[in-house]
């Protein structure tokens, strides 16, 4: 049934960065800006400054609006985040 195909589930580790971004609002704000995630240099990012994790957002960075494949100028970057950074992040 329909009602047992929609379940919702609490993700605590989301909650929890969220409150961590509500106490320090300046982690939520961009840091850097290129034209491409290919351009970022994530090893760089996480040996000299620190991050453990980036986000981005899906539509006109990983994709085309309402797409779910990923653009060919992001599948580079992307793929550099989830090695350096890992698929846990």
């Amino acid at each position: 049934s329909l009602r047992y195909a929609m379940v919702q589930s609490i993700n605590t580790k989301a909650i929890l960065t969220l409150a961590s971004v509500v106490r320090r609002p300046y982690l939520a704000s961009p840091h850097i800006h290129v034209d491409t995630i290919s351009e970022v240099n994530y090893q760089s990012m996480r040996d000299f400054c620190g991050i453990k994790a980036v986000i981005f957002d899906k539509d006109n960075t990983l994709t085309a609006p309402y797409d779910v494949t990923i653009h060919e100028k992001a599948a580079l970057g992307l793929s550099r985040a989830l090695d350096v950074f890992g698929h846990d992040n």
